[in-house]
């Protein structure tokens, strides 16, 4: 995408007809920006998405309005443009760096992106500026999460949870959490309720059948992983769950490739590496084995580096 945050205003001009008897008429003034911040809601109200965004970008970059650079970035994130809509945040964040709504949306945008480390800095200084708002600590715990801070994370969410309790989200978020840490019957627990609160949650079903896995329960963990595959074939989750129960069978390639699909599909994850370096060290390929071994320790050295840096104040 072309850079959207460098919009010029187009000026309209009346038709040069004029005469000795007629003067010029004056060209039309530029909007102010109230007038063109309402256009854009206008626009956006009506569902013109292209014409919302254009002229919120415009507002940002005319009158240095952060609030239009946060509506910009709203549009562009729900178009799936994750990249544009941080860049737009961010231009917001440069003008007003201590607002509420623009570090939010910083925050968020940069978990959509996978960067959870400015995300954890943005959400550690909202939840001190707003202790309250249990969302931000939800939030500051999926970002420890995705950083390998396992007891930090826990911290996190159990606050949001106090805040607001039993809801589906942040009792998904407390599950994935309970699954990394192995304390899979409490992880079963909560993953239980968090169904019951929202049925049709498929990462909360991958992550109940990794629970029951651990479990040893391997006729439920296979039944909750089928049930997601069959919606998401590429879920890494589900394709982990099946891949550790055809290890404990003793069929290795069909493992090994279920893990390579949830390697696919979530390239980040640890767990996964570690897996496949188990599981080709029994197929006697000890290539293979070394060279995931490897990626999987160089994963946990970038967790280690991330919270060195967090732990540090960057």
């Amino acid at each position: 995408m072309r850079c959207a945050l460098a919009l010029a205003l187009t000026l309209f001009f009346a038709p040069a007809t004029a005469s000795a008897q007629t003067p010029a008429a004056k060209p039309a003034s530029a909007p102010d920006r109230a007038t063109l911040i309402a256009r854009a809601e206008d626009a956006q109200k009506a569902g013109r998405n292209a014409d919302a965004l254009r002229l919120f970008l415009l507002a940002g970059d005319k009158y240095q309005s952060a609030r239009s650079y946060v509506e910009a970035a709203r549009l562009l994130r729900a178009a799936g443009n994750h990249a544009g809509a941080l860049a737009a945040v961010t231009k917001a964040r440069e003008i007003a760096p201590n607002s509420e709504d623009v570090l939010s949306a910083y925050a968020q945008l940069a978990l959509a992106t996978k960067q959870p480390l400015p995300a954890a800095f943005t959400l550690l200084a909202l939840t001190r500026m707003h202790p309250a708002v249990a969302l931000y600590h939800y939030l500051l715990g999926v970002a420890l999460l995705g950083m390998g801070d396992l007891p930090g994370a826990s911290d996190s969410l159990a606050e949001a949870n106090r805040l607001e309790p039993d809801r589906a989200m942040t009792l998904l978020a407390v599950g994935l959490v309970s699954n990394n840490r192995k304390l899979y019957t409490e992880a079963k627990s909560v993953l239980t309720r968090c169904l019951e609160l929202q049925p049709d949650s498929l990462e909360a079903t991958a992550a109940l059948a990794e629970a029951e896995a651990g479990l040893g329960n391997a006729d439920a963990a296979v039944l909750h992983a089928q049930s997601v595959l069959a919606s998401s074939a590429s879920n890494p989750t589900a394709n982990l769950v099946l891949g550790l129960v055809l290890m404990d069978q003793r069929k290795y390639p069909e493992a090994r490739d279920r893990l390579l699909k949830a390697m696919a599909a979530d390239p980040d994850a640890p767990k996964v590496a570690y897996q496949l370096s188990l599981v080709y060290a029994r197929m006697g390929d000890d290539a293979s084995a070394k060279k995931y071994l490897a990626i999987y320790q160089e994963k946990l050295r970038g967790f280690e580096d991330k919270l060195k840096i967090l732990r540090s104040g960057g």
